[in-house]
């Protein structure tokens, strides 16, 4: 591993940053979701579970938190931070006018990290979508919202680009052909005849999105680096059978490399472009300007990645228990590997494939985001302690199928960072499914508390992964 390896820790606003009705901040999504339960039912797509969101307004404080926050991460020795912008503490509205406060409060926060020597590893768009673009233009189903991004991207490399050198553009957006619907504010039943042309037209809009704002990341910042961020769907073949092999092949194609055939290569795939136009949905030729220019090319790939699947003959549907976007996957479990507690299977050397997959398919960077075990199995002392050993043993396993990927295999991969380092919510609104090396006490002022887990990546990361006991 390199010295200048980013080891640290993931969180988004959203899911952490809290203060919502402070500071200027504008109404998301994820607001209007606190503020009304109907909506909440009638805007959140199933895999939310809508009936486990809670109150998005304070999570866990980040808000107020930041500085005690960012001293712990120095603590454990952080060399990277990954976090998102809340897009409406800078644009209220999603446009129209800037608020200063949102800018002052995270030039506050990017200047600590950088005073601690902590890179900020920065996501533009985390699902948080304004309301207000919701209302008037129905999210990323109108131009209007590429723009209004766009215009935001520009701010934020404008304004911040002297702290962060790494960016993320839009947070696993190869989820969108799955779910075109959410954070749209539109019903859209698959049995419609408009539902293909919907589908591509969200999806669509949030590719120019992304090939717009790479594009002007690398004309404003110098030495920036900017990538995407996907959600990883690694499938084995059930069986040895040929026709479960091609189930698990066209799952991995359709759910990671159509996505990233695009990014790094400036095209849909054939396959895509004929569905696309089939379903009445055709590219301009500004857009395949957009996505042919070698300045909107990104530079590294980043992704999320808690366990593997299995495709065959055979399929059953997901685990109704694993409350997330992954449901969707609609695979199987591996019978040869075990499962946390939350019903998730463990499978580090499936980390390591993908990351040989990955950097041999493209010869891209990569940058794993999100890892980690999230169960409800923490439990606060009463001398304030958490015993994790379950976590610890979960990582340790995968940062040595990480160490394996980089020294044996030499793939390039520029960080390892957990995903929900502090204790945050769930997409779901779960705050009681925990990742993080530090305890958030909830009903207690969001007191921070260190877990057991806290002091073994202190170690691992003085040790540069050497140390993984």
């Amino acid at each position: 591993m390199k010295d200048t390896f980013l080891w640290g820790g993931s969180t988004s606003a959203f899911q952490f940053e809290g203060g919502a009705k402070e500071g200027g901040k504008g109404m998301s999504f994820y607001d209007t979701i606190s503020a009304n339960a109907k909506a909440a039912a009638e805007n959140t797509e199933s895999w939310m579970g809508s009936n486990k969101t809670k109150d998005y307004s304070v999570t866990s404080d980040f808000y107020h938190h930041y500085e005690e926050d960012i001293q712990l991460m120095a603590e454990m020795g952080f060399r990277a931070f990954r976090m998102s912008i809340a897009w409406t503490r800078i644009f209220p509205d999603g446009d129209g006018e800037i608020n200063p406060q949102g800018i002052a409060f995270y030039r506050n926060v990017f200047s600590l990290l950088k005073v601690n020597h902590i890179e900020p590893v920065v996501t533009l768009y985390h699902w948080d979508m304004p309301q207000s673009l919701i209302d008037r233009y129905h999210g990323w189903y109108g131009i209007e919202t590429v723009n209004a991004f766009v215009r935001y991207a520009e701010t934020c490399f404008r304004e911040f680009g002297e702290y962060v050198r790494y960016w993320l553009t839009l947070n696993e957006n190869n989820m969108t052909v799955m779910i075109p619907a959410f954070g749209t504010g539109m019903k859209m039943s698959k049995d419609d005849p408009a539902y293909e042309s919907f589908k591509y037209t969200v999806y669509h809009h949030t590719n120019i999105a992304h090939f717009a704002a790479v594009k002007k990341c690398h004309e404003m910042i110098e030495n920036a680096q900017i990538g995407c961020m996907f959600a990883s769907a690694l499938a084995y073949p059930l069986t040895s059978d040929p026709q479960d092999v091609l189930m698990a092949r066209n799952h991995n194609q359709k759910l990671n490399y159509d996505y990233l055939d695009l990014l790094t290569r400036g095209r849909y795939t054939p396959k895509n472009t004929y569905e696309m136009n089939r379903a009445g949905f055709w590219i301009s030729e500004e857009d395949q300007d957009l996505f042919a220019d070698p300045n909107a090319i990104i530079d590294f790939i980043s992704f999320s990645y808690y366990y593997s699947v299995c495709a065959g003959t055979e399929q059953n549907a997901a685990d109704e228990n694993a409350g997330t976007v992954q449901m969707m996957y609609q695979a199987m479990s591996n019978p040869r590997l075990k499962q946390s507690s939350f019903g998730w299977t463990i499978d580090p050397v499936g980390l390591r494939i993908l990351m040989n997959d990955l950097y041999d398919r493209y010869q891209l960077p990569v940058m794993i985001v999100e890892n980690g075990l999230g169960v409800k199995d923490d439990v606060l002392t009463e001398d304030g302690k958490v015993h994790d050993d379950y976590r610890i043993s979960y990582l340790r396993e995968h940062i040595r199928a990480v160490k394996a990927a980089v020294d044996e295999d030499h793939v390039e991969c520029l960080g390892y960072l957990p995903w929900g380092c502090i204790d945050l919510y769930s997409a779901s609104g779960d705050r009681e499914k925990r990742y993080g090396f530090i305890y958030v006490d909830y009903d207690d002022d969001c007191r921070r508390y260190r877990k057991d887990s806290f002091f073994w990546y202190r170690n691992v990361i003085a040790t540069n992964g050497k140390d993984l006991v």
